[in-house]
């Protein structure tokens, strides 16, 4: 795998270039949620959905919610908010986890997701029609490597999807610097043996107080913190 992270600099490109259907797809640990939520969102945080098999139509676009005095209004939930966001232009919506949506949630999903032209939703409190605006972008992040696993009718809504393989360079290099080149390696692994980066994070906080072996031991088992110490010790004879 080319180390100068090919997957990221398309990943940037396209969303510089006004792509606003997007689908990062692959193995975890990778920093697919961290890109959606952050690159070219602009200076309004974006609205984040994590799917669940429990995942609900009004924590997608909203529900009645009571007032003082006995009185319910709607709340718009993270999807219309992002349609209506930058007062009308519209920001960044993230839907991670895309793959556990089911049901009347992922009917809802792939309705705020359709094209720009065809997606609207009519208010139930004010009667007015929402619409996404000019500037609303979607993410989509999976962990699934096998994108037909997705309905077809989703996948269709999304015609640029990257495969996201590495962690971005500029994630690997906040860890010390004798765990960057074996947390590259640990999250290109085969699948079996793959580490996420979240683990040499945590690795890397807890070595300084409770040392190499235990912190190892706690963050990857038994087995693996053999591997992951003596990949360590020969990377420091180099």
């Amino acid at each position: 795998m080319d180390e100068t992270g090919t997957c990221w600099l398309d990943v940037a490109d396209v969303l510089a270039a006004g792509v606003d259907r997007l689908v990062l797809y692959g193995p975890p640990g990778t920093g697919k949620s961290y890109a959606a939520l952050h690159l070219g969102v602009g200076d309004v945080p974006a609205e984040r959905l994590t799917c669940t098999e429990d995942l609900t139509s009004a924590e997608v676009i909203g529900s009645w919610m009571p007032r003082d005095g006995g009185t319910w209004s709607w709340r718009l939930g993270p999807a219309l908010r992002a349609w209506t966001a930058h007062g009308g232009r519209g920001g960044r919506l993230v839907i991670d986890e895309i793959d556990r949506a089911s049901g009347d949630a992922l009917s809802v999903l792939m309705g705020v997701t359709d094209s720009t032209a065809s997606a609207r939703w009519r208010h139930p409190e004010t009667g007015t029609w929402l619409t996404p605006g000019p500037q609303f972008s979607v993410v989509v992040t999976t962990n699934l490597e096998d994108l037909e696993d997705l309905p077809s009718a989703l996948l269709d809504r999304f015609a640029v999807r990257i495969r996201v393989d590495q962690p971005p360079l500029a994630a690997v290099a906040s860890l010390s610097s004798d765990l960057r080149q074996p947390a590259l390696a640990g999250s290109l692994a085969e699948r079996e043996r793959r580490v996420s980066l979240r683990s040499f994070y945590a690795f890397d906080q807890l070595r300084p107080s409770l040392g190499a072996e235990r912190a190892a031991r706690l963050v990857f088992g038994a087995s693996s913190a053999v591997d992951v110490l003596d990949a360590l010790r020969v990377g420091a004879l180099r």
